[in-house]
């Protein structure tokens, strides 16, 4: 009985030294996956982007509770003013940008290609102009007409476009730091 213990004592190891064997491990996979998938952070951080420039529409579940209202409410609650026209032009800005910066990020995770990336610079600098005018829109209705106050829905809408904006500018920070300055484009 006695072997029977020690030799259960001896196969386990303390603690400690599974963690430390786990955080080794790990480490060794993160450091692995990076050097064969750093062109692709940047691809990670605009469908991120991506995903709050565009998830966040106003939508209902019909019978059941569930309902957001975000952009389409928002705007709809400005008076019918050239505010609320340039608002809606700026959200179908801020989704063309998105899904053009879909296709440049897929790109740039193949090929790291310069223009490429110039191309990823111009658009995010166009959805963060759009982002920062779409919010302003807002703040501009209240000095404009005292009745109307920001209602949670244009809080929501601001709030998804800026984080939205925020990792389309780390993305566009990461592709620059990866960009292949030697790139040739190959003829076929």
């Amino acid at each position: 009985m006695a072997d029977k213990e020690t030799k259960l004592k001896k196969s386990h190891k303390p603690f400690k030294e599974r963690i430390s064997s786990f955080k080794a491990k790990a480490k060794h996979q993160f450091i692995y996956w990076y050097s064969f998938n750093k062109q692709k952070i940047p691809m990670i951080f605009i469908l991120l982007g991506t995903f709050f420039f565009t998830a966040f529409l106003d939508f209902e579940i019909q019978g059941t509770s569930i309902k957001l209202l975000s952009h389409i409410d928002a705007i709809r609650d400005l008076s019918l003013s050239t505010r609320n026209n340039i608002a809606g032009f700026l959200l179908f800005t801020m989704y063309m940008a998105s899904l053009l910066q879909v296709f440049n990020s897929f790109s740039f995770g193949k090929k790291r290609a310069p223009f490429t990336l110039y191309l990823m610079t111009f658009v995010t600098m166009i959805a963060v102009a759009a982002t920062f005018v779409y919010a302003q829109t807002f703040f501009l209705e209240e000095i404009a007409r005292p009745s109307y106050t920001i209602t949670q829905s244009a809080i929501t809408a601001m709030t998804t476009v800026i984080i939205g904006s925020v990792f389309f500018i780390i993305g566009t920070i990461f592709a620059w730091i990866y960009v292949d300055w030697k790139y040739v484009k190959e003829k076929e």
